[in-house]
């Protein structure tokens, strides 16, 4: 499969922050407090999780993937079950991407993907965040870590 991808693929743009480090602005309960940024804006602003960027858990880097709009010939002949359970409804600009497990000894990982905008996939001057992700196995060995079949909804085009 990792064949395919380098001599068929697309060029496609990996961005995923994994953040271990907790804001100040976490309640004992853990949850998010927007109003002690309004009070310290000079600080970071953190995920919706209530973490900080951490260089040192972030990847971002360039792959190969098989990217088309959902609308295209091609992933209509998928199943509507199939389309309906990644996307739910469907936008326009929905597109599905065949991503490998690993690409160059670093590891794709789509679980838990954040909404915000943090993590993206960029392909075509354009921005998607994930909105669902299926490890696919081998069809001939029945290895789990295959590839990825991802559902990207488009965020807009890149700026600058």
């Amino acid at each position: 499969m990792i064949a395919l991808f380098t001599s068929n693929g697309s060029t496609a743009r990996f961005v995923r922050v994994d953040s271990t480090i907790p804001c100040p602005c976490r309640t004992p309960e853990g949850m998010r407090d927007p109003e002690w940024h309004d009070v310290n804006f000079a600080n970071v602003v953190c995920n919706e999780q209530g973490m900080l960027p951490d260089p040192a858990h972030t990847v971002d880097m360039m792959t190969k993937a098989f990217i088309q709009p959902i609308q295209s010939t091609r992933a209509t002949r998928l199943q509507c079950e199939y389309i309906n359970e990644m996307f739910g409804i469907v936008h326009a600009d929905d597109h599905l991407g065949i991503f490998p497990v690993n690409w160059n000894g670093t590891r794709l990982e789509f679980d838990s993907w954040s909404q915000s905008g943090e993590d993206f996939v960029e392909y075509n001057g354009q921005q998607f965040l994930v909105v669902n992700s299926n490890m696919i196995p081998d069809p001939v060995t029945g290895n789990p870590e295959h590839h990825w079949e991802v559902g990207l909804r488009l965020i807009g085009d890149v700026v600058g």
